[in-house]
């Protein structure tokens, strides 16, 4: 690696990847994390415009959060000088956005550091409108939906977190020769252990927002009287949530925000897991929730609907089942069909294992990311002899 790096940043010999997202970090995107936790031949340099904790403790060191004055100068202007002067000692060799408004954020960065630009697509930066965007008040947002042909014109390569994402993202018109699928995967021996399971228990875990889908799920309990369900997360309907399952006489828990490991625990718990996700009215969508691959890799069956990435996640009836969107009593003959037979739960977990082994092992995941990040740099390498 050229140059000496700050004393402040834990680096060693290996290229750097800087791993750039506004938060750092959001509660519910441990993704974030881990894929800089997954680099091997890589090292990662954690870069963002707010400090908000959460942080995994393999990281300290790792995390560089811009002054507010700097962060507001890129949010407005674009302008990267500063953060990019604070970075450049460490030489990274190319900085990979997470979101596509950090997409645009992360561009004038990249070039005042001289490295290529990667973002990975995720959902709801692809599903969400422009005038949603616009409405949002939030500056990143309403930034990208004006400016968002720039990212799409100069951003290097553009990773999709499932196939669904990258055909919807082809249809914005972000160019087929640099956007590509890649799987975000998971630590699958965090979710080998044991299984522990309390009778007619439902697992759902995402944040409390629309396109989760948790209000469809509460009227297919009411369908189901004899299971009983945990939901792992916290967002703006909570309270919204809580009232409508009042009615259920108790039989639905609401443990809020869990760390990965708690929430590995509850999957040995659970029968299933329902995902029954769905577009919100702006037009908020999931990419590929990373809990069905998790639950994958705990052998854990899931009912999830036909939206977005989900079907690439489940193999209907073989890894678990799919349902509309936002038809309750489909989700709910789907939950009953896996709670009636402990021999269809054990076969579709089986099943859902070998799909996690065979799509979203982490480690073979993170290494062929690493792969792709050479045949960019390689890319690049050759223009640049020519």
């Amino acid at each position: 690696m050229a140059g000496t790096p700050p004393s402040q940043f834990a680096l060693d010999e290996r290229p750097v990847a800087a791993i750039f997202r506004s938060p750092l970090f959001n509660a519910s995107e441990t993704f974030v994390q881990a894929h800089a936790a997954g680099l091997r031949r890589y090292q990662p340099l954690l870069i963002g415009l707010e400090h908000k904790g959460h942080a995994r403790p393999d990281l300290a060191g790792r995390i560089v959060a811009a002054p507010a004055v700097s962060g507001l100068a890129l949010k407005l202007f674009g302008a990267a000088g500063t953060l990019a002067s604070r970075l450049a000692p460490a030489a990274p060799s190319l900085v990979h956005a997470h979101f596509a408004p950090d997409g645009l954020l992360a561009l004038p960065l990249a070039r005042a550091l001289g490295v290529p630009l990667v973002t990975t697509l995720h959902g709801y930066d692809i599903g969400r409108g422009r005038a949603a965007m616009l409405a949002s008040g939030r500056l990143s947002w309403m930034r990208y939906a004006l400016l968002r042909r720039r990212l799409i014109e100069r951003g290097d390569l553009f990773l999709a977190v499932s196939e669904a994402v990258r055909a919807a993202a082809l249809a914005q018109g972000f160019p087929a020769g640099r956007t590509r699928t890649h799987y975000l995967g998971v630590d699958l021996s965090r979710f080998a252990g044991p299984a522990a399971p309390e009778p007619g228990l439902v697992l759902h875990v995402g944040r409390l927002v629309e396109k989760k889908g948790t209000a469809v799920l509460i009227a297919a309990m009411a369908r189901l009287p004899e299971a009983r369900l945990a939901v792992i997360g916290d967002g703006p309907l909570r309270g919204a949530l809580e009232r409508q399952a009042a009615a259920l006489g108790g039989r639905v828990r609401f443990l809020g925000a869990l760390p990965s490991d708690a929430i590995a625990g509850w999957m040995a718990r659970a029968w299933l897991l329902a995902a029954p996700s769905v577009t919100a009215r702006d037009g908020d969508a999931e990419g590929l929730p990373t809990v069905i691959a998790e639950a994958a890799a705990a052998a854990l069956p899931t009912v999830g609907t036909r939206h977005a990435g989900i079907p690439e996640a489940i193999v209907d009836g073989e890894t678990g089942f799919l349902a509309a969107e936002r038809d309750a009593e489909a989700l709910a003959a789907r939950i009953a069909e896996l709670l009636a037979s402990l021999a269809l739960r054990d076969r579709m977990g089986a099943a859902a294992r070998r799909l996690a082994v065979a799509r979203f092992d982490g480690a073979r995941q993170n290494a062929r990311l690493e792969d792709i990040y050479d045949g960019l740099l390689g890319q690049i390498r050759s223009w640049r002899s020519k």
